[in-house]
């Protein structure tokens, strides 16, 4: 009400202004529009399109200023809304055995670009109050990204991004690193996060996997590459290790799946998928206040030029220069030599 408010009062105002103009025009008519007295008949409308565009005008203003007090007001409960978000955090293999091509449908990708396309599937389809994070793990764990709003921030690190190089190199603890990834969420609030580690299993050893924080609600354990013929690798038989796999999605309360054909299931990812809106229609009340103010301020502009040119068949002259433009008679040519 407030923007409609200041533009019934604005045009209120500029009638009554334009009231008291066309008076005061009246009296010297005759001064401004010569000897017929009046303007074109089209200029009796002026005086109303000008109040209009002043009330448009201000409805703009007023609105646009209102929704950024609004949008500042909502930043303020930015804090409120992080805590109740949801935490997408991937953990991600970046041992050497990530790079044997082997997994895919057809078995002709890497482990790492299949890792990708499964990450880019979940991410098409969660949507909601979500914060994403990326912890990659080879010989320990490193938080890449975390409490991010822009899923682009977690392709951008599945994109070909080369973590392995902050790793130390030495063969993969599987147990020791999901340890201490577990240990970075630890600090998030209860029930807030959800883990996807995905890796094929390959490792030395399997240390002890301590109990998940209660600030995990769920874990995905998805498994990539070959879980049948195996590659040499560093003096091993390489494959997906689904007994491995298994081990670590009970000893963390949750549920391995096999992704090396197949995408992790919707109805797996629960209440992360959100069904989206379809897209409005129509303008935003932004774009129409940006609008009115636009063509308000146009009008305005362009009011005293037609009414310059088109406003009246009255041209004041200035006689001086009209007098200096003609040719002087022969007689005064020759006085004046």
């Amino acid at each position: 009400m407030t923007p409609l408010l200041a533009a019934l009062a604005v045009l209120l105002l500029a009638s009554l202004a334009e009231w008291l103009h066309v008076r005061r025009i009246r009296a010297v008519g005759r001064l401004a529009f010569g000897p017929a007295g009046q303007p074109h008949g089209w200029t009796r409308g002026v005086p109303l399109l000008r109040s209009l565009a002043l009330a448009a005008f201000t409805w703009g203003l007023v609105t646009l200023f209102l929704l950024k007090l609004a949008e500042k007001e909502g930043g303020n409960r930015k804090s409120g809304a992080d805590k109740d978000a949801t935490r997408l955090v991937f953990v991600a293999d970046l041992s050497p055995s990530m790079h044997l091509t082997d997994a895919g449908p057809e078995g002709k990708q890497t482990r790492a670009v299949r890792v990708r396309e499964v990450v880019e599937g979940i991410l098409h389809r969660v949507s909601g109050n979500l914060r994403f994070g990326v912890i990659g793990f080879w010989t320990d764990s490193q938080p890449v990204v975390m409490e991010a709003r822009d899923p682009e921030l977690v392709r951008n690190v599945f994109n070909g991004l080369p973590l392995s190089y902050a790793m130390r190199d030495g063969p993969t603890d599987l147990g020791k690193a999901l340890n201490e990834a577990v240990k970075l969420v630890a600090d998030f609030p209860d029930g807030s996060t959800r883990l996807i580690v995905v890796t094929d299993g390959d490792c030395v050893s399997l240390a002890p996997i301590a109990p998940r924080p209660k600030s995990v609600k769920e874990v995905f354990v998805l498994g990539v590459g070959n879980p049948q013929k195996g590659t040499f690798i560093d003096g091993h038989q390489s494959r997906q290790e689904g007994d491995t796999l298994r081990a670590v999605a009970s000893a963390l309360q949750g549920t391995y799946t096999d992704v090396n054909e197949k995408h992790l299931p919707t109805t797996a990812l629960g209440d992360l998928v959100v069904t989206m809106a379809p897209p409005r229609k129509g303008f935003t009340l932004a774009e129409l206040a940006v609008m009115a103010m636009a063509l308000g301020a146009t009008v305005l502009a362009l009011i005293p030029v037609a009414l310059e040119y088109f406003g009246s068949d009255w041209r004041v002259s200035h006689p001086e220069r009209e007098d200096a433009s003609q040719p002087q008679p022969q007689e005064a040519r020759a006085g004046a030599r």
